[in-house]
Parts: C-alpha cells; structure tokens; sequence
C-alpha cells in the first residue's frame, strides 16, 4: 500500500512538473478602444499554456511619455527576453517572463512578483539559475532525489 502511494505521487509530480501553465492571454493596440487588457479582471481570458513561460509584453511611446502603444500577455515556450528592457529612438519596451500559474498579472512595468520570475531578481541560494535554461535542468535531480528518497523511507518503514 505504501509503494502505491509512493508511486501516485511521483506520478502527479511528473505530470504536474511537464504539465501546462495557466497563463492570461490578450492584446491591446493604441488604436484599440478596449483597454481591459491593461488590468486583470475576472473576466480576462486565461489559457492552458503548453509551453514554460507566461509572459507580458508591454510597448509605450517615448511622447508622449508613459502611453501605452501596444501591450500582450501570453505564453512561450523561449520568450526573446525574460525581464529586460529595450529603449530605442520612439518606443520603450519591458518583456516580463514567469513560470507559474496566471503569474502574468502586472502591468508590464514592474518585474513579475511572487509568479516564479526567472531570472531570480537577486540570488539567495546555493544554485544559481541560468536564464534560458528552463526547468529542464531542476526536474530531473527533484524528481530522482524524490523518489530515492521515498524509496529509502520504505525500506525503512519494511
């Protein structure tokens, strides 16, 4: 009984660890009269994402200052850029990127908070995390130390 639980749950790991993010999803254009976009509500449109990354996208002309040309949240699997910047001679762009469910929320101007950003605003740890590298490189040792680990509480439990 012990083993079939063990499994269960290493199961539902993988799914949930290979599984889809649940990611907000919509476009504004400054020619748009509809603005829901800009701020989440309950009735902005959410989906299934198959890929790694919710993201925001937002685009505001240099004059005036602070108006929005354009704005996207959605899903990627490689965004171009995880939480950067880019001024040129008419427009100042930011490109957020998070990794977990609806973590795409913000207004585009402020790093995702709280939503699994990556890169990581400041390191705190012993493993640094390498922009562009995905989950790839985390699942693998999880999931094996998990089911050593639970493979060696049953042997102690039997």
């Amino acid at each position: 009984m012990y083993l079939k639980t063990i499994l269960l749950l290493f199961c539902l790991t993988i799914r949930n660890a290979v599984g889809t993010v649940r990611c907000y999803a919509c476009t504004f254009s400054s020619v748009d009269s509809d603005q829901s976009c800009l701020t989440i509500t309950n009735t902005t449109f959410s989906v299934d994402c198959p890929y790694t990354y919710c993201t925001i996208m937002r685009q505001e002309y240099l004059d005036p200052p602070g108006s929005v040309a354009s704005f996207t949240r959605g899903c990627d699997d490689e965004p171009d850029y995880l939480n950067h910047e880019i001024t040129d001679t008419t427009f100042r762009t930011f490109y957020r990127a998070c990794t977990s469910d609806l973590c795409n929320i913000g207004n585009g101007i402020q790093s995702v908070v709280g939503g699994g950003l990556s890169p990581v605003p400041e390191y705190t740890g012993d493993n640094l995390l390498v922009p562009g590298t995905g989950n790839a490189g985390v699942l693998q040792p999880t999931l094996l130390t998990m089911f050593l680990s639970s493979a060696a509480v049953y042997n102690v439990v039997n």
